[in-house]
Formats: structure tokens, sequence, C-alpha cells
């Protein structure tokens, strides 16, 4: 990248490093950031942790009875949570609380299909390092005369490139955000390091072009046939990192990233200049794979039930400690030796755990033809992501559940895990929404099981044998009782030869919905009810039947408006890139630092 070809191996300063530099200081600015604001919550949460061990739990929230109103069935409705003298309500101006309009806000996206959605938040941050890329790129120079400014640029993303890499970045350990969003931070500097070499080549073989002697007298040297292997190998890479091929040939995609070692060689052949960078680079690549190797992998045998050919449950006889919300990576090595997947950990007890796969790629259409009744082995990693609590502040007045198709994956562990915590009184708020979108009824069987489990929670139980023996007047429920709401909307006719079901909702079920949602969903209730033994809770007045879409953003609006300026609601949606676009659109536009407080959790799954 220097003008000199001399054959000197001694790397001077050179004015362009001071570009570089402080293009590495506005790259590393962020990181201490947010790890300073990572290590002060750790902290505080320790503390926090620590002055409830020892004070013990507060009591639960209880419902005023002369501010209860009873619908048309006969179920009391709380229209507001009794309130302790202190500590109940949301402060507005409070470090935590800003942050959080601040997040919400900066969520709002603007959906232009299932590949490209633009996150506020996310694409101001880029526009301003590009700005900032731009200034540097451009101040005090002449790239016609002086290309290697580029070339610069480009070496200080190379330490930064390989820091956030891996599932198990130490980017990720020390800042606390999850390994999807530092992927997102290592595509974007991938993507600046190729403009930026694209930008020093490009004027580099301008500047020649007029005159063709000199054009082959520089093409003979070994310096820049050493920097258009590089930029061949870099073209290369990022042409097999390109979504497509990650979504059709993932194990091309891998094989050829492995190319980043011939990159790193070339590039240092090219210039000594680049030593200093590529070093810091591999010494964080090092970093990451040492920090990989805390997170044991770990074999297990499985065994999947396939559910329409759409949809694989597999069952591990495997115990992973985990958080609810998050996932592991799963191998098949019959499959594939070099593909790992995430899942949603669905459920897990002490000897095993289970996820569940949509078929939407290769990989899970291939789950999708497992053999009935046949084990297989598998290799697990994880657990990843973030643990994800609801219903525990002495504030929250309500938990909502917005999932879609096996997005219900994320949210059962969550709900249960909620519903655990109210019965051993840590969670106060008893008040929880669930709203699951699906195609057609039948995919409701994929998690039957589960969302039987989490209603009979809600009313006290934690087991069959609990409820069992309570019918029989052995035992009464243990735990405070949990009103959940749990509604179903489908969009197709199914059952094969049956008719539509359709099964009446309570009145209130549909009070806060959109006109034309409401509208379908009146004339839904016109229906006669159909009791099929084929029909997941079919005349269980628990579960509420909607043939008709959700209106996702008038839905969570309208649930947004029933909480009281000082309390707050804690939401949590899983579905396809264009309902959580909705679903961060709404919580943005009614996010106000003088009402109540939003506490919006997401997760992307395809529908």
């Amino acid at each position: 990248m220097d003008h000199n070809h001399g054959t000197t191996q001694s790397t001077p300063w050179n004015m362009n490093l001071d570009y570089a530099i402080d293009w590495s200081v506005a790259l590393g600015v962020p990181v201490v950031l947010l790890s300073g604001r990572h290590l002060v919550l750790s902290i505080s949460r320790a503390i926090e942790d620590r002055k409830q061990r020892r004070q013990g739990h507060a009591p639960l929230a209880t419902v005023d009875s002369t501010e209860a109103e009873t619908d048309d069935l006969g179920v009391d409705i709380p229209t507001r949570l009794s309130k302790s003298p202190a500590g109940t309500t949301t402060p507005r101006w409070s470090y935590t609380r800003i942050e959080n309009w601040i997040t919400n806000k900066a969520s709002a996206t603007l959906y232009l299909g299932s590949v490209v959605h633009l996150v506020a938040g996310a694409t101001l941050l880029a526009l301003i390092f590009l700005s900032i890329l731009a200034v540097l790129l451009t101040s005090d120079v002449n790239l016609k005369l002086n290309s290697n400014r580029a070339g610069y640029l480009g070496l200080a993303c190379i330490p930064f490139l390989f820091a956030f890499t891996g599932k198990n970045s130490i980017i990720s350990l020390i800042t606390g955000i999850s390994h999807h969003r530092i992927n997102q931070v290592h595509r974007f500097l991938g993507i600046s390091l190729f403009v930026l070499i694209s930008v020093h080549m490009g004027c580099m073989m301008k500047s020649w072009w007029p005159w063709k002697s000199l054009m082959a007298q520089q093409l003979a040297t070994p310096k820049v046939r050493y920097g258009l292997a590089t930029y061949a190998t870099l073209c290369l890479l990022v042409v097999t990192a390109a979504w497509p091929m990650r979504r059709f040939a993932y194990e091309a995609f891998v094989v050829s990233h492995s190319l980043f070692l011939v990159f790193l060689v070339l590039v240092g052949l090219h210039t000594p200049y680049a030593m200093r960078f590529t070093v810091a680079g591999i010494f964080f690549y090092m970093i990451n794979v040492l920090t990989g190797w805390c997170v044991k992998s770990k074999m297990a045998l499985a065994q999947a039930t396939v559910f329409q050919d759409r949809l694989t449950r597999l069952r591990m006889d495997r115990s992973v400690s985990h958080a609810p919300g998050q996932h592991i990576y799963v191998c098949v090595p019959s499959m594939s030796l070099i593909q790992w997947h995430p899942f949603t950990i669905s459920s897990s007890d002490q000897t095993s755990l289970t996820v569940h796969a949509r078929a939407v790629g290769g990989f899970t259409k291939k789950l999708c033809r497992w053999p009935e009744n046949t084990q297989r082995r598998v290799l697990l990693a994880g657990p990843y992501g973030e643990s994800v609590q609801v219903g525990r502040g002495s504030d929250i007045q309500k938990v909502v559940f917005v999932a879609a198709g096996s997005g219900l994956a994320y949210v059962v562990p969550i709900l249960m895990d909620f519903l655990q915590a109210r019965r051993q009184s840590k969670a106060r708020c008893g008040h929880v929404e669930i709203v699951w979108c699906v195609r057609d009824p039948d995919e409701v069987q994929w998690f039957q099981e589960e969302l039987e489990m989490a209603l009979d929670a809600a009313q006290g139980y934690l087991d069959t044998m609990e409820k069992e023996k309570e019918e029989t007047g052995l035992i009464i429920p243990d735990g405070p009782e949990t009103q959940l709401r749990l509604t179903i909307h489908y969009t197709r006719l199914s059952f094969e030869d049956q008719e539509s079901l359709v099964v009446s909702a309570p009145a209130h079920q549909y009070q806060g919905l959109s006109t034309s949602t409401s509208a379908a969903s009146s004339s839904t209730t016109e229906v006669a009810k159909k009791t099929l033994n084929n029909v997941p809770f079919a005349g269980d007045d628990r579960v509420a039947w909607v043939q008709s879409r959700l209106d996702v953003g008038q839905y969570v609006r309208d649930q947004i408006k029933e909480i009281e300026s000082d309390r707050a609601v804690d939401i949590v949606g899983c579905g396809p890139a264009l309902m959580l676009a909705q679903l961060h659109n709404v919580v943005a536009a009614n996010e106000s630092l003088t009402g109540c407080r939003v506490n919006l959790h997401t997760e992307r799954f395809y529908m």
C-alpha cells in the first residue's frame, strides 16, 4: 500500500498512520463505553439481588376488589392492581427509564422486505461511523495521488473485524451484547474493509492506466501482485459471505471463510505496515477461540417428532443449564459435520431438553425427514443469548406475549419461568395476555403440551399430578392464580375435510382490537361451537379462537393504553421480521417519558 516500491523492510512513520489511529479510536470508544455500562449494570444487579436475598421477597400485588369489574362469564377482571406504599411506580427521570425510552425509540424499523429492514438506531450509528470514515478518507488528501489513505484505513478495520467475530467473542463478554448483534458489526466492518480496499486499488490502477508502460512495470512488481492477490481473496470472502450463499450453500460459506488466513498472509506480504494490524487481529481471534473453549460442546441422543412435515420437535437426553429465552446450537453429524444451527430451548428438565425447528431451509427441511422412532447422535453448544425475565418489577401491571408460528418456542420458557416465579412470590404481576398467530389450527398441536402446562400452572399447578389430586380433593393448588388469556388467530381452513373451527371467545377478549379485526371476530362468534376430538383446546374456555389476521400494531397500542402512566408493561414478541417491525414501531410511537414504561423483548423467527 506504499507508493515507495523499494526493497527496504523498514516501516518508518507514515502520515496515513495518524488517520488509521483516529479510525481505530472511533471504533474503540463505543466498546469502552459499553464495557463500562455493562460493568456498572452487573454490579448494581448483584447488589440488588443481595438486598432481595437479605430482605426476602415482597408479597404479591393483590387485586383491589373495589376496582374490579366482572365480564359476561362472571370472571373478575382487575382494572388496577393495588399498590404498595412505596416502590411500585416507575421513576420518570431515572437512568434506566431514560435508557429504556431511547432503546424503544431507536428500535423503530423500516421494513423493506424479508432481507432488508432498517432499524433506526443501528442505521443512525452506521451513518455516524460512515461519516467519520468519509472525513478521515478525504481530509487533506488527493486520493488520485495518495490512495494509500484508503489502504491504511482498511488496515485499521482488521483488528476490530476479528474482535467482532464468532459466537464467543470477547467483545460480547465484556459488553454484554448478544453475538447476533456482534455479527452485524462484523459484517459492517467487513463491507467497510472491502470498500476501502476497492478505493485504494481503483485509484491506484486509474493513476497507472494512461501510461501502459508504467502499468506493465507496476504489475510486474511482487508488491502489486501480492496486492492484487489480496484483493481477489477479499472479493471471494465477500461474495461467499453474501446472504444467498449463507442461506442456500452454508457449507461453502463456512469453508470459504477460512480464506481469511490467506488474506492475512497476502496483505502482510503486500506491505510491512500491515503487520501491526494483522498481529492485533490474530491476537483478538485467538482470544475468541480461547473464550469458545469455555463453552463445552456436549453429545446427546435425539429423537424427533414431525408435525405436518413443517416442524420438528427434537428431544435430547441431555440437560443444559440455561436461562429462559436462551438458545443452543445443534449439529447433527449424520446430516452435516460443519453445520451448527441455533434453536431456542423450548423446555428442559434435569435429564433432557427440547427444541422446535421450523422447516424453512435445507437443514431444517432435512430434520422433517427424520425417521420416526429413530435416535441420532447430536452435538450441542451453548447456551447463548440474553436471559429474559418478565413480571418481576413491582410496577409491572401486565405481561403481554405476541408470537407467530414457531416463535412460540421462544415465548413458552419465558412464560413458564414467570409462572414459576409467580408461585414462589418472586413475581408480582398477575395478568398475562398471550396472542399466537398461526396459518391454520393444525399448527397448535406443535405446542399443545406446553400450552396445557402453562394454562394449568396459571391456576396454581405445576404438573398433572397436582391437578389430579386437587380434583379428587386430596390437595389444593399451591400458589396464587394468574389471569392468563390465550387467543389464537388463524387464517386457513384445516383439519382435512372438517369445516373451519370457530370457538366463541369471551366478549372482553376482543376489546382493544382494530375495527377490521373486531368485525371479523364478531362474525366468528355467530358460528356454533364445534367439539371435535382432533381439535386442540376444543371447548376450553381458557382459549379463544379467532379466524382473522391479527393487527399487531393496533393490538399492542391498545394494550399499552390500558397501562397507567406510572406503571409498566412487559412485552415479549417472536415471529417473522414484518411482525417484529410492526411491534417495534408501535412501541416506539407510543413510548413516552411521561407515560407508562414499556419493556420490550423480541426475537426473530421464521413463520
